[in-house]
């Protein structure tokens, strides 16, 4: 049973179009200053965190365009389960560098190019302090080793991004933060969704839409420390299926 369950999803979506929690979303999403943005796609190589509400908008707008539903589900299995392995960009990347959700991403995603460089790097030796310790954690408790060149990726800051009016400081940026997470409380206060309140990567949601979420980890740890991959091949058979 996987932690994040179906029907779950079905009523939250429901609860979202019924009450324009959608319509709010976009609103705030269009709230957002423009950018003149290349479409190198450099930045596009994260599982980028994201609120209920989205991860509810994205599903509904896969749903709506099910033509691109299996070639993203099996990206997001390969991003998951050959995390600690290889460096695979966004699962919602595809090989033209165009967003294949565009229209719903994330704002993470709408945020990106707005940080000043300054913010931009302090993030970045958070990131990377974080992620040395969670390195020698797995490393010593699991006996499982983190790729070097994926731990040590780092997205470069974006210099050819201009943003239309200025910048972002780190109180503007965390405006827009907050109104999200003001959406996903309108969900969360109504009980609308048996869901545990956690960050999540947009990836890990749809992972939880699939597996129980200590069952993905244990196969995924599994995965690397025995480096086989078959159980991916039938993972990827059985989620895939019915799908198209």
């Amino acid at each position: 049973m996987p932690s994040i369950k179906k029907d779950d999803i079905n009523l939250g979506i429901d609860y979202c179009l019924k009450n324009d929690l959608f319509k709010e979303l976009n609103d705030l999403y269009n709230s957002i200053p423009n950018g003149d943005c290349i479409g190198c796609g450099k930045c596009c190589m994260e599982s980028v965190g994201a609120n209920l509400v989205e991860f509810l908008n994205i599903y509904n707008y896969l749903n709506e365009n099910n033509y691109i539903y299996n070639i993203v589900m099996e990206k997001i299995l390969d991003y998951y389960f050959l995390e600690y392995k290889e460096k695979l960009p966004c699962p919602f990347k595809d090989s033209s560098n165009r967003c294949l959700i565009y229209d719903v991403r994330p704002l993470n995603c709408r945020i990106y190019g707005h940080w000043t460089k300054t913010d931009y790097n302090k993030n970045y030796d958070r990131i990377k302090k974080d992620n040395i310790e969670f390195a020698k954690y797995m490393n010593n408790e699991h006996n499982i080793k983190i790729e070097d060149d994926v731990l040590n990726y780092k997205i470069e800051y974006c210099k050819k991004f201009k943003p239309s009016i200025d910048y972002m400081n780190k109180n503007e940026r965390m405006n827009y933060y907050d109104k999200g997470i003001v959406i996903d409380s309108k969900l969360y206060s109504k009980s609308i969704m048996d869901i545990e309140f956690r960050d999540r990567g947009i990836v890990e949601y749809f992972i939880e839409s699939i597996f129980f979420n200590s069952v993905a980890s244990n196969i995924r740890m599994n995965m690397t420390k025995n480096n086989s991959y078959k159980v991916l091949k039938r993972v990827k058979a059985l989620v895939l299926r019915e799908e198209g």
